[in-house]
């Protein structure tokens, strides 16, 4: 059954454009560095309305527990928490299964996104 891993990230302030790159490119180096994950997307808010300040989602995928179990015990997501923390980022994270109770609309292929565009 897919677990979905979704977080939200908020800084005291502004993250500079070094950080803001070098952020994306740590999440980016996932697949192949840690593996595990089905899908991974990572992004920042584009109008800062009804954020609360957090201006970065990252959106994730498994297979299981196991797997996102695996993913938050590897050394390269440790570092990447210390990172966030040596940044005073208040992370705000939240995990659950899809399943009939969760998946209330069945995923569009990308063909039929193109599709609608």
């Amino acid at each position: 059954m897919t677990l979905q891993h979704v977080v939200l990230f908020s800084f005291p302030q502004e993250l500079s454009t070094q950080d803001a790159a070098d952020m994306k490119a740590q999440v980016a180096s996932w697949p192949s560095q840690i593996g595990c994950m089905t899908q991974l997307r990572f992004g920042a808010d584009l109008t800062g309305a009804r954020t609360n300040g957090y201006s970065r989602l990252l959106y994730m995928e498994f297979a299981g527990t196991a797997e996102l179990e695996r993913y938050r015990q590897h050394p390269v997501h440790q570092a990447f928490n210390r990172w966030i923390v040596e940044r005073q980022c208040t992370p705000l994270a939240f995990d659950y299964f899809l399943d009939p109770d969760t998946a209330l609309m069945p995923q569009a292929s990308h063909r039929e996104e193109e599709e609608r565009r």
